[in-house]
């Protein structure tokens, strides 16, 4: 420490303190120390070095991070902007592994130096800060923004006033985003603040980051939006509460849809009581928003040019695509996002029409976080990383224009029908077709996990849900196919495991095209069995594998997927008697 700070034995200022910490470093430690030391190592020297030439001083190293102190909060956020600028482009363009983020914390308060520490409230509140942060982001206090807000021009996110841990007094803090990407509100628009404070998933968001089990509350909301159970702490860092709560609430339109999707989780975990216990928390804390939702209107037609607006879009992608030389790539990557699965063979691929697999990539990535985070998980399981690191940003950059175009606000047509019969309204639906939700049975679809490598932990899939007999592709086709004249114990065991409204929807998605809810499409849904649908997909599906490939495309082409894998996995269980052996086996990847 610098002897200017410490005459004597301690010495009271007013500083500036700026605390840093890598984030998920004790993760990223246990599986590659070496590495993991020389990442640190480096990116200490570039944050010290930093601090030097913006005039501060660094007081101690903390393992994974540095503790600085400024004479100026102007200097000091200045640092921080130019460490994290830094550190994002010295990661650009390399996969997770090869790069570390980091959290950084900025507070102006009065400090106690002396010739072994520094001490006092204010690096306390320092340290809270930082772990408030995104990784890659900032997090200052309002002192230090009201100190810098006329010197610097940057964007940042108003958190609210955060009950930090040890600190008595609440602290309002703002959000300075990762270099590179946009905050929620621009701080010089101070309507924008009241908007967000507005915001009632804001609150909801911050109770959940303070709950004692906030960790395992974000691994089942993450978990949850992807469709994967996660446990590396280095990938959950990356997200933070608010947009997760934001992407699951869009995606599961009611508290019954979204309780589903959290039991059918949990049901695969060896604690499966406390991740229900978990579930209720979330769902504890969400209930009010979803009361209000039930007032809100369906549909408008502003979201149905939305709807045709994100149309030409897809068709724009996949017209790209198929002009790049990487196609072929391309559809492997798609692939893989869709069926957590890696395929070689060019026949399957070539049958895959790159339209539904971008309309599928997009169903489950919903913005470009989620896109980054399952190329991510697929690439790092594949021995040739470098060209497909390139092949991932040929997608992302082609996806910027679809996420830039879509948001989460309208509900959808399916849900508004689902309401529209739960309230006893009048459709053109047969009668004999049932309303959504969860059947007899109490059935919940399994999430098939990644089967190029994922490593499974004591809180991964152990078991499949009792009721619902699933496809094991590991045992052969009977000998001799079952009689497709003879039909009606096909159909019962549909109906038996499956909405059969929903079965009847994903059929005819698959022999035809997606399901639009348009007048049209209702009414060809009317004039169709269920007994019509089957035989149609056998005409047009010539093999189980042919079956199996569109109707999981179609089930992320359709909303609610979680319900549909429900009812595609009994109509794949139901109609795999009735396809044929066959002797031909995929090339490994």
């Amino acid at each position: 420490m610098n002897s200017s700070a410490a005459k004597k034995s301690t010495q009271r200022a007013l500083a500036a303190i700026v605390l840093t910490d890598a984030a998920g470093f004790s993760a990223r430690m246990s599986d590659d120390e070496e590495g993991t030391l020389a990442l640190i190592q480096r990116d200490l020297k570039l944050m010290a070095d930093l601090c030097d030439r913006y005039g501060g001083q660094v007081l101690k190293s903390t393992g994974d991070g540095l503790l600085m102190s400024f004479v100026s909060g102007v200097q000091a956020v200045s640092c921080g902007q130019e460490i994290q600028k830094q550190l994002a482009a010295l990661a650009e363009g390399l996969p997770f592994q090869e790069y570390l983020q980091h959290r950084i914390g900025i507070h102006l308060g009065d400090v106690l130096f002396s010739h072994t520490d520094v001490l006092g409230n204010g690096v306390n509140i320092a340290a809270r800060l930082q772990t408030q942060s995104t990784p890659g982001g900032i997090c200052i206090s309002q002192t230090v923004y009201d100190v810098v807000k006329a010197r610097l021009r940057f964007n940042a996110t108003f958190l609210g006033s955060l009950k930090l841990k040890n600190i008595k007094e609440p602290v309002p803090a703002f959000q300075i985003p990762p270099f590179g990407q946009p905050a929620t509100m621009v701080v010089q628009a101070q309507p924008q603040v009241a908007k967000q404070e507005a915001n009632p998933l804001v609150k909801i968001a911050q109770a959940l980051q303070q709950d004692a089990q906030n960790r395992r509350l974000k691994k089942l909301i993450f978990s949850t939006c992807q469709g994967v159970w996660e446990n590396d702490a280095a990938v959950l860092s990356q997200f933070d509460f608010l947009p997760l709560l934001e992407k699951i609430c869009h995606r599961h339109r009611t508290l019954a849809s979204l309780e589903e999707a959290f039991q059918a989780m949990a049901s695969q975990l060896n604690r499966k009581a406390e991740y229900l216990s978990i579930a209720d928390t979330i769902l504890e804390a969400l209930e009010p928003i979803y009361l209000e939702k039930v007032a809100s209107s369906a549909t408008s037609e502003e979201d149905k040019t939305t709807v045709t607006d994100k149309q030409a879009i897809y068709q724009a992608i996949a017209t790209d695509f198929t002009q790049q030389r990487e196609r072929l790539r391309i559809k492997k990557l798609l692939y893989a996002v869709i069926h957590t699965t890696w395929e070689n063979d060019p026949i399957v691929l070539a049958q895959q029409p790159m339209e539904a697999l971008v309309v599928a990539v997009h169903q489950i990535a919903l913005t470009k976080a989620d896109l980054s985070y399952h190329l991510d998980r697929i690439i790092r399981r594949l021995n040739r990383r470098s060209r497909y690191t390139q092949v991932a940003v040929i997608i992302s950059d082609a996806f910027k224009q679809l996420y830039e175009a879509t948001s989460y606000t309208s509900l959808t047509q399916i849900e508004a029908t689902a309401l529209a019969l739960a309230s006893g309204e009048q459709t053109e639906m047969a009668a004999k077709d049932v309303s959504f939700g969860t059947n007899d049975e109490g059935l919940t679809s399994v999430t098939r996990l990644d089967s190029i490598g994922h490593r499974f932990s004591n809180e991964q899939t152990i078991a499949h849900p009792k009721p619902a007999p699933q496809v094991d592709t590991q045992k052969p086709h009977p000998a001799k196919s079952r009689d497709r004249a003879n039909l009606f114990n096909l159909r019962l065991e549909i109906m038996r495991y499956s909405n059969p409204l929903r079965a009847k929807i994903l059929l005819l998605s698959t022999v035809r095209s997606p399901f639009a809810f348009s007048q049209q499409d209702w009414s060809t849904l009317k004039a169709k069995t269920l007994d019509d649908l089957i035989q149609d997909a056998f005409q047009y599906c010539k093999t189980y594998a042919d079956l199996e490939s569109k109707l999981t495309i179609m089930c992320h082409c359709v909303d609610n997927v979680s319900e549909n894998m429900q009812a595609a996995g009994a109509i794949l269980q139901a109609m795999k008697p009735f396809y044929p052996l066959t002797n031909s086996s995929r090339r490994p990847a």
